[in-house]
């Protein structure tokens, strides 16, 4: 029972996380976010989305430790990191495809 409350908490973690992504993307239409650096408009909202995805992986990944092991913990960055930098990717070449016009 553990691993599908897990399980489910990860998945919600990850919904905030494309939230986030996505939220911020529009917040900084025309301008390429870093990766390293915050963006230059950063919505109070969307921070409350990262933290509360952050919170809800880690939550899940905990609750799997028994059952699954390290692995949860690679769930853990995965869903922590790809919804970002999915979006970031997407959103910065579609920002250089507008400048280079």
């Amino acid at each position: 029972m553990a691993v599908i409350f897990g399980a489910i908490l990860i998945l919600f973690g990850f919904a905030c996380g494309i939230a986030y992504a996505v939220w911020l993307s529009r917040a900084n239409a025309g301008v390429v976010i870093p990766l390293m650096r915050t963006a230059p408009t950063q919505p109070r909202a969307s921070t409350l989305l990262n933290i509360g995805a952050v919170v809800l992986v880690i939550w899940g990944a905990n609750l799997m430790t028994a059952e699954v092991g390290p692995w949860a913990f690679v769930l853990l960055f995965i869903a922590v990191l790809v919804p970002f930098n999915l979006v970031r990717f997407r959103h910065n070449a579609r920002v250089d495809a507008l400048a280079q016009r």
